[in-house]
């Protein structure tokens, strides 16, 4: 009987990595989720994505603690940061080196377990902001994780970036297509007992759900 090839998703609780999550379902892969608890993250992210683990049925689920880790706006910088020269133009939920460190967490468990590939939920929306979102910066991840691992005389690993050429609307549109449980995903920054509805993620949320004319499950306060 051949194995089913094991692959590692990387989980945030938002539509993005859920419909990676269920793209990866459709090619009935052994599935692995990984999530990272960083510096005020919402409890209700994390919980959200241990419902979605769950109800997805994935082999294993991996909270990581990233405590030291912290958004760009709660972080403190001595004067010798280079970041402070740029601070208006840094998002304020941009993580130094995050995804640096969240693959690199992702590739060691991926030889431990023997998965080859590495899925990320980033979208076309990301690049613009995120210069660790961007198909270089994987290309070049992904060849250090090759030329760094003893697993890689075996298993050749590989991330790959599903949603990287789709805008918000296209991730939900999808997770319409594949009847994701949308109602267990999460998108709010300021809010973890009903949805603001006026963060940046929310907005742009409920914004794909009026262009396609349906209503989002979620509660919000407006």
């Amino acid at each position: 009987m051949n194995q089913k090839e094991k692959v590692i998703v990387l989980l945030s609780g938002g539509l993005d990595s859920a419909v990676c999550l269920w793209l990866m379902k459709e090619k009935d892969f052994e599935l692995y989720t990984i999530t990272f608890n960083y510096f005020k993250r919402f409890k209700k992210e994390i919980q959200s994505c241990l419902q979605i683990a769950t109800f997805s049925q994935v082999k294993e689920h991996k909270t990581i603690d990233l405590s030291f880790l912290s958004e760009f706006e709660d972080e403190k910088y001595p004067d010798s940061s280079p970041l402070l020269n740029t601070k208006e133009l840094i998002p304020p939920n941009y993580i130094s080196s995050r995804n640096l460190i969240y693959y690199s967490i992702a590739a060691w468990w991926a030889e431990k377990i023997g998965a080859s590939t590495i899925i990320g939920g980033h979208n076309k929306d990301d690049i613009i902001y995120f210069p660790d979102t961007t198909s270089e910066f994987f290309s070049l991840l992904t060849k250090s994780i090759n030329m760094g691992t003893y697993g890689s005389g075996s298993h050749k690993y590989q991330i790959i970036i599903p949603l990287h050429n789709y805008t918000k609307l296209n991730v939900l549109e999808e997770a319409i297509r594949l009847d994701l449980p949308i109602n267990l995903t999460w998108s709010c920054q300021r809010r973890e007992d009903i949805a603001c509805g006026t963060c940046h993620s929310c907005k742009s949320r409920l914004k794909s759900f009026r262009q396609i004319g349906k209503i989002d499950p979620l509660k919000y306060a407006l």
